[in-house]
């Protein structure tokens, strides 16, 4: 039974053919992932070739080109104006395609292996449930204005001192923080990887992703430290110019503490917000360049300023549209949990169940970025290999 098998490209049928005939068209670049086989015991349906295991594993993307070993496809990162991108394509295809390797069929193992690699990809970035605005919003119920806060957190910051305790949690932190970043920025190729191969191995992602996760790891330690830098400039500016005359003056603001205390406010949230954002665009832009060209993060942010000067207004589309899908699914999220009784929230808290539990959002927005980008230029990054 495994030597009888039909393909369909372009609407045509295909067929039949022998297992390794399939597979022979397969490597050869003739037949797609998204293009549909069957075989008897498919029944009635057809499938995505991209589902039947085995049958592109061999194939010469099987795993992520490696950086620093020039352009593997030869294409010019920048020069080159591509077709204006559209958001709502976008979203239409990384739908479409979400679904298809979720859904059709349904298979438990893909899923929960594809969850462990969205769980790596986003290891400590998953938003969770914080206790401490509990205590936040009492203070604000029963009245404590801003000023009493900001005079208790002047309280704590003149009473505490670097001993070796706050230093050796510092240092722990630190190193925490360091590991979960080298461990998310391999499994961002492992995730994207998974995105044109549902099927491929974990072992083999993993392997393969070593060197450009090392690469994405040591650009996002010069991010984090330049971003730091910036913080404790406005830290330094900020206590020199607010908060030490503020308890010069037995804690009493005038108008001109008020202005240097908006001016260090808006400086560390338009840095945060900044971070933010390039933080967003590594994940959802250069990843995929440094995936397909074999270049460094920084090389791959030439590409990604290309896209940005040339259709800029796409692009902000692009962050609205994310930004609304985003909003509709923690909607979708909320109507499941109060529907349940809060039972179904228990899923979403849980490390890397949490990740398979919310693998579809994950996959979508690997692919809307993906896909935004094999609109502009898909010979860069296509939407699927």
């Amino acid at each position: 039974m495994d030597n009888i098998w039909y393909y369909a490209v372009g609407g045509e049928r295909h067929g039949p053919l022998s297992f390794e005939d399939l597979r022979a068209l397969a490597l050869s670049g003739q037949l797609k992932p998204l293009d549909l086989v069957w075989q008897p015991e498919f029944g009635p349906d057809w499938r995505n070739a991209g589902q039947v295991r085995g049958l592109f594993e061999n194939d010469r993307f099987a795993a992520p080109p490696l950086p620093d070993e020039g352009i593997a496809a030869g294409v010019p990162l920048t020069g080159v104006t591509g077709g204006r991108p559209s958001s709502t394509a976008a979203v239409t295809q990384a739908f479409a395609q979400t679904v298809a390797t979720l859904f059709r069929p349904f298979d438990p193992t893909r899923w929960f292996s594809i969850g462990f690699c969205a769980w790596l990809a986003y290891l400590g970035t998953q938003l969770s449930f914080n206790p401490g605005e509990k205590t936040l919003l009492a203070g604000a119920e029963s009245g404590e204005s801003l000023k009493v806060l900001f005079d208790a957190f002047i309280d704590r910051l003149s009473v505490f001192s670097w001993g070796g305790g706050q230093l050796f949690f510092l240092t722990f932190s630190l190193l925490f923080a360091l590991l979960f970043c080298k461990l998310r920025s391999r499994g961002d190729f492992m995730f994207l990887h998974r995105w044109y191969r549902p099927d491929a191995p974990i072992k083999q992602c993993w392997t393969a992703s070593r060197s450009a996760g090392q690469e994405l790891f040591v650009w996002r330690v010069y991010l984090f430290l330049i971003v730091a830098l910036l913080l404790l400039l406005n830290g330094v500016l900020a206590y020199g110019n607010v908060i030490k005359p503020y308890m010069a003056a037995g804690k009493v603001w005038d108008e001109t503490l008020i202005k240097h205390a908006v001016v260090c406010v808006t400086a560390a949230f338009l840095t945060l917000a900044v971070s933010a954002l390039v933080s967003h665009l590594t994940k959802a832009f250069v990843v995929p360049v440094m995936y397909w060209q074999g270049v460094s993060a920084s090389r791959a942010w030439l590409a990604v300023f290309a896209l940005c000067n040339q259709y800029p207004f796409a692009v902000i589309g692009y962050l609205v549209c994310g930004v609304a899908c985003a909003m509709a699914t923690g909607l979708a999220i909320l109507a499941i949990g109060l529907l349940t009784c809060c039972l179904g929230f228990i899923p979403f808290m849980l490390p890397y169940f949490g990740a398979v539990a919310m693998l579809p959002y994950f996959l979508f927005f690997r692919g809307y970025a993906v896909c935004f980008l094999s609109q502009w230029r898909p010979e860069l990054v296509p939407a699927s290999a």
